[in-house]
């Protein structure tokens, strides 16, 4: 399906103000400890002599099972106050594919004109885009937004998979003067826009200050610079319109589409929906999500909550009566709280999956029981973190090196090696996939070391040869 040329079927325009966007800033910043695991190097970085550039960045994540927890892989974002990347890791900890650091983050999993695919922000600042890689890990497809800053925060594929949903900033010149602050203020907008997959035309943009009063923020009015709205996740919803989460004001917002109308917000300073106490309120609450039986879910914060805590919350709207209740309250024991980032999804099977933001937690849980913990290294957190069931093959072919009488042997990204077969010298024998990377001592005397990779059923995926 393609659409009209571009202005001429939108379903929203934005003001002719919007010129350029500006990110809300750096999502990194230090964490809470966590605990070290033995067989990591002593700087908490993943153990690779394969690959001496993936030892240098990606880093350990310890991890503990205690319960019937998803078994597909963790696709994350972990990074700190100054550096970071994408990965994915099993449930042991162990590291499958590392994407590198420079920019890349918010990595999670769609589908790309029936395929699927694995979804990045690539770059910085106005080089900053997302890009779409297939399970070779080559890069597919790229979008930004049209004439302005692409954010980080959030990037969505439409259900019939024809258009793309981005988001990104927009600094607006405002006089706060009427609320104590200066005339010559500037107050960042948030815009959604929608693009057609096929032409790159925009179907859809939106506004927060054309919809939200600035009044909603819960930020101070007086200052110079007012970040008010803050999006950080969107998602369709069922009936076709958007589920938007904004931090500054608290509340999550229904919009209807295409007009792009708040049909009713939950939480925050206006809210249509009540909640029975103080307690049940979230707070500069992150990734609202709607689950399949409707009820709405966000990862809370909790930076206006007394004591100052962190948790997923799952909450149950009566539109009759305009009331919510908080049906799900998912809080690690002893309890954290994460000021900033964090994320919570529902799995397949009903479970839980809580990223805890700045603390470096990720917990999943069956019911309101854990059954699955992972920590990273102290300075380390993830944004969010979810489960997908992928399958790749890189393009590139493994890595191997022969160090002090050790052959070690990797292929960043693989998910379907079973073992290894190694020839040397007219000795060849096979040896299982242990982690991201086998090590073991090779075969024959001094020639070069062949190693093939192999499937369950022992067909060879690829090789390369290595000198001793």
């Amino acid at each position: 399906m393609r659409f009209p040329p571009h202005g001429s079927a939108r379903r929203r325009v934005l003001a002719p103000a919007v010129l350029a966007l500006a990110l809300a800033g750096p999502l990194a910043a230090p964490a809470a400890t966590a605990g070290a695991r033995a067989d990591r190097a002593p700087d908490d970085r993943v153990a690779a002599l394969s690959r001496p550039d993936i030892a240098a960045e990606a880093p350990a994540l310890t991890t503990k099972t205690t319960g019937a927890a998803d078994d597909r892989p963790l696709l994350v974002t972990p990074g700190t106050d100054s550096t970071g990347g994408v990965g994915i890791y099993d449930n042991s900890g162990e590291l499958i594919w590392w994407g590198g650091e420079g920019g890349h983050t918010n990595l999670a999993a769609t589908t790309y004109r029936g395929e699927p695919v694995l979804s990045v922000h690539k770059g910085k600042g106005a080089e900053g885009r997302y890009v779409l890689l297939d399970r070779s890990y080559r890069e597919v497809a790229s979008f930004r937004m049209k004439g302005c800053t692409t954010d980080v925060h959030d990037f969505r594929v439409s259900p019939d998979g024809e258009r793309v949903l981005l988001m990104g900033y927009h600094p607006v010149p405002y006089d706060l003067s009427a609320y104590g602050g200066p005339k010559d203020a500037t107050v960042t907008d948030a815009v959604i826009q929608e693009q057609d997959i096929d032409t790159g035309e925009v179907t859809f943009e939106w506004s927060a200050l054309d919809h939200v009063p600035v009044t909603e923020t819960q930020l101070a009015l007086t200052e110079k610079d007012v970040d008010f709205f803050h999006i950080n996740s969107f998602a369709y919803e069922p009936d076709g319109g958007l589920l938007v989460s904004a931090r500054h004001t608290s509340t999550v917002y229904k919009l209807t589409l295409p007009d792009g109308d708040i049909a009713w917000r939950l939480g925050g300073t206006n809210s249509d929906y009540s909640l029975p106490s103080l307690a049940d309120a979230f707070s500069f609450q992150h990734d609202a999500r709607r689950l399949k039986d409707g009820s709405i879910s966000v990862f809370d914060n909790g930076n206006l909550a007394t004591p100052q805590r962190s948790r997923g919350a799952v909450y149950t709207l009566d539109d009759g009566q305009r009331t919510a209740k908080l049906t799900r309250d998912l809080q690690p024991d002893p309890p954290v709280y994460g000021s900033y980032t964090g994320g919570s999804a529902e799995l397949p099977g009903g479970n839980m999956l809580v990223s805890y933001g700045e603390t470096g937690l990720i917990t999943e849980f069956r019911g309101d029981e854990p059954v699955f913990t992972g920590r990273w290294p102290d300075g380390w957190f993830s944004y969010r973190a979810e489960r997908a069931d992928w399958h790749g093959t890189p393009a590139k072919r493994p890595d191997a090196v022969v160090r002090d009488g050790t052959l070690a042997v990797s292929w960043n990204g693989a998910t379907e090696v079973a073992s290894w077969r190694l020839s040397a010298d007219g000795e060849t024998r096979t040896v299982r996939k242990s982690g991201f990377e086998t090590r073991t001592a090779p075969p024959g005397d001094d020639g070069p070391v062949k190693v093939t990779a192999l499937d369950d059923d022992g067909h060879a995926l690829a090789g390369r040869t290595v000198r001793r």
